[in-house]
């Protein structure tokens, strides 16, 4: 199961293409800030909420993997380790929002102290302390990834099923630690943008997503390389088709929490409740509303209840940059309304987006193409398990 140089070769022209894009995406949003510093606020929110959210996602499936096990999550781990890696550049790269703070948040502009409600959460809703909870998230978070690939290192020269118990037993209390840091990080990024609205279905809500999108990179970028040794001889019919299950289940999981906190809030009709689905519905922003249900949760739905489309990976991946797209809509949707009442949208939008996604995808990348591209020595891996066979 040797390395393909060609793969390696493939893996680094997509890291410099990356890292072109990355610089040409800050500079012209460097522009932006000097022209229009409102327009790059908005626009730095939602580049940096997404890239942020896919490696969070990334690492809450890969954690979930060594809690579970199955053979799916053996060929996705190593793509998922070096998204996981990354967290800490989606860190930095979100940091920028503390300059805007008072932009965002109403809870950190002054005449917050004269809102009753502002003031009664004012012991959570303040800047140190969600300065604080920002660094701890990506400390701990990045403890977790760098801590469980440098167990999963060890697969590549030891075959000794210990490391695997090691992780799982190391996974199981950092994947509850990490979901509930996870919720609370998007009430604080997201939610607070609304702080007299809440919903305690809005992080777990969130979270699902992102790992919907993480799941639907990783898928692309499999496919991509399938042509090229080791993950050529790891991938079968057999794996393509729990891999588009696994898309299943996660977009069900998204359409149960989403529409379960629609209806529990739509039912109750309440003023200061339902006044964040009234934002979103109107002014424009109705038929974004619509294309998140139908292309997010809708479409793929019935596509992927069909056995042929997950046992077809040309199709498979085609949902699945259907699925990433349509993340990309509803981080969006969900971020932006209480920054644009009105639906507009600017070049400084696709400006930040490309800017921190090309540096994202650069460390990616360059994280990706240091360590063999399947642990070698898991009996999980298709090869491993045929050799077994046979002896």
């Amino acid at each position: 199961m040797s390395q393909s140089t060609v793969l390696i070769d493939r893996l680094s022209r997509w890291q410099r293409q990356a890292g072109i894009i990355g610089i040409l995406g800050m500079i012209a949003s460097a522009a932006g800030f000097a022209f229009d510093r409102p327009q790059f606020f908005r626009s730095w929110l939602f580049g940096g909420l997404f890239w942020a959210g896919l490696s969070m996602g990334a690492l809450g499936i890969y954690l979930m993997h060594n809690v579970v096990g199955g053979n799916w999550g053996v060929i996705m781990r190593r793509p998922l380790e070096s998204a996981s890696r990354t967290i800490w550049i989606t860190g930095i790269l979100l940091a920028p929002i503390f300059a805007g703070m008072a932009f965002y948040y109403p809870w950190a502009r002054p005449d917050a102290a004269h809102d009753p409600n502002l003031v009664l959460k004012a012991p959570y809703l303040n800047l140190p302390f969600f300065a604080g909870r920002f660094v701890f998230y990506f400390l701990l978070w990045s403890f977790f990834a760098y801590r469980l690939s440098a167990m999963s290192a060890k697969t590549d020269s030891s075959s000794d099923k210990g490391i695997q118990i090691r992780m799982r037993q190391f996974g199981s209390p950092a994947l509850l630690v990490f979901v509930l840091t996870a919720t609370f990080a998007f009430f604080d990024w997201v939610m607070s943008l609304e702080p007299h609205w809440f919903s305690t279905m809005y992080g777990g809500m969130y979270l699902i997503g992102q790992a919907l999108a993480a799941i639907a990179f990783v898928i692309i970028l499999l496919e991509r390389c399938s042509d090229q040794s080791p993950i050529r001889e790891n991938l079968d019919m057999p794996l393509w088709h729990n891999l588009g299950n696994m898309m299943l289940a996660f977009t069900m999981l998204w359409a149960y929490l989403s529409f379960s906190q629609l209806i529990i809030i739509w039912s109750g009709n309440l003023p200061e409740e339902i006044s964040w689905y009234l934002t979103r519905f109107t002014n424009g922003w109705g038929p974004m509303a619509w294309s998140v249900a139908v292309f997010n949760f809708c479409v793929p739905f019935f596509i992927l209840l069909h056995r042929f489309v997950k046992k077809n990976p040309k199709l498979l991946v085609k949902v699945c940059i259907g699925m990433f797209v349509m993340r990309l809509v509803d981080v969006f949707w969900l971020s932006q309304p209480p920054l644009r009442p009105n639906l507009f949208f600017s070049w400084m939008d696709l400006a930040t987006f490309a800017g921190i996604g090309g540096i994202w995808l650069y460390f990616f990348f360059q994280d990706l193409k240091g360590r063999p591209l399947v642990p070698l020595r898991d009996s999980r891996l298709l090869v491993n398990r045929k050799a077994a066979h046979h002896v």
